[in-house]
C-alpha cells in the first residue's frame, strides 16, 4: 500500500494504492498527482481538453431545472467567495452591480463566465478512475479534501473502504459512515467554506435563483454513484454512464433544490444514484436528521 498527498484543484488530495510492488504504487500516485494538476490547468484555462466536460455540465443544468449551474463566476466574484484571506473586510455585494449580474445568470442569450468548481473535483477523479482502470489497478482511494471520493474496491485487509462523514453543526466529529468498493462518494455543505459579512454565516454555493448564498432546510447533501472497476464485465463498463463529475454535481444541485425538491428529484432523475440528506431539525438534538437511501450508511 502506498499513499501520497498533494495540493491541487483547490483543497488537500490524497491518494492510496494498494499493488503488488512500493515500485508500482509510487509510480500511480506520481501519475495520479499529474492527472489531477494537468486537470486543474485546463480547468482554470478553459481548455478544450474539457469540452465534453462543458457539455456535461450544461446537460446536468438542464437536468436540474438549473438547480447547478456552471455560469456563476460573475456572482461568485461578487461575494468574494473565493477569496480566503481572513482579514479581508467582508461587505454584501453592491445593489446595482448583484441585480445587473443577477439578471444576466438568467438571461438565455447571455454567458457569465465559468465556474466549475461544483464539478471539477469529480471530473478529475474520472479521469483517474480511468487511468487506474488502464493499469488494472482494482483497489484504490483518492480524496479529494472530503468533498469528492473514488473508493475502488477493497482496503489492505480485504474490507470495503470506510467512508467518514462530518457532522455538519459539529464538523471536528463524524456523523456517520460509508461502506463503499467501487463508487464515487460526493459531499455539498457550508459548514467547511464560507463567509462571515457583519456576523452572518454565508454558505460559499450560490443559489443560481437568487443569486444568495445557499440558506434552506439542508446542511449537507451526500451523494453516491458506481464507479467502473476493473472487477467489472467489460460489456457493464461500456454500458457504464454515471460518473465522478455527475455525482460531483448533483451534490450541489440537491443542496440547492432543498429537502423536498431533493427527495421529488431522487424519485423522477434519470440519474443512477444514492444520496444521504442532513435536514435541519430543531426538535433532534443534533440540529439535524438524517435521510438516506439504499446506502451502507452507519450513523455514530
Amino acid at each position: 500500500m502506498q499513499s501520497d498527498s498533494f495540493f491541487a484543484m483547490d483543497t488537500l488530495i490524497s491518494s492510496t494504492v494498494i499493488t503488488m510492488s512500493d515500485e508500482l504504487g509510487l509510480e500511480l500516485n506520481k501519475n495520479i498527482r499529474e492527472i489531477c494538476e494537468e486537470a486543474e490547468e485546463n480547468i482554470i484555462n478553459l481548455s478544450s481538453e474539457i469540452d465534453e466536460l462543458l457539455e456535461l455540465a450544461g446537460y446536468i443544468r438542464e437536468a436540474t431545472d438549473g438547480a447547478f449551474n456552471p455560469n456563476l463566476a460573475e456572482l461568485i466574484d461578487l461575494w468574494g467567495l473565493k477569496n480566503y484571506d481572513e482579514n479581508t473586510e467582508r461587505s454584501l455585494p453592491g445593489r446595482d452591480e448583484f441585480f445587473a449580474a443577477l439578471e444576466r445568470l438568467h438571461s438565455a442569450d447571455y454567458m457569465t463566465g465559468y465556474d466549475l468548481g461544483a464539478i471539477g473535483k469529480g471530473y478529475a477523479l474520472d479521469l483517474v478512475n480511468d487511468y487506474l482502470e488502464g493499469e488494472s489497478i482494482q483497489n484504490a482511494l483518492v480524496s479529494m479534501g472530503t468533498s469528492s471520493i473514488l473508493a475502488l474496491g477493497r482496503n489492505r485487509a480485504g474490507e470495503l473502504w470506510s467512508i467518514g462523514i462530518k457532522d455538519p453543526v459539529n464538523p471536528e466529529q463524524l456523523s456517520g459512515v460509508i461502506q463503499a468498493s467501487d463508487k464515487f462518494i460526493s459531499v455539498a455543505a457550508g459548514y467547511e467554506r464560507y463567509i462571515n459579512i457583519d456576523g452572518i454565516d454565508y454558505a460559499h454555493i450560490i443559489d443560481p435563483e437568487t443569486g444568495y448564498p445557499v440558506n434552506n432546510d439542508l446542511l449537507c447533501t451526500v451523494i453516491i454513484t458506481d464507479a467502473k472497476s476493473v472487477s467489472m464485465p467489460r460489456d457493464k463498463r461500456e454500458r457504464f454512464t454515471d460518473n465522478g463529475a455527475v455525482s460531483d454535481a448533483l451534490a450541489t444541485a440537491l443542496y440547492v433544490m432543498g429537502r423536498q425538491n431533493a427527495l421529488d428529484f431522487y424519485t423522477r432523475s434519470e440519474f443512477d444514484f444514492e444520496m444521504i440528506l442532513y435536514v435541519k431539525s430543531e426538535s433532534d438534538p443534533r440540529g439535524y436528521e438524517i435521510l438516506h437511501t439504499n446506502v451502507s450508511f452507519n450513523e455514530r
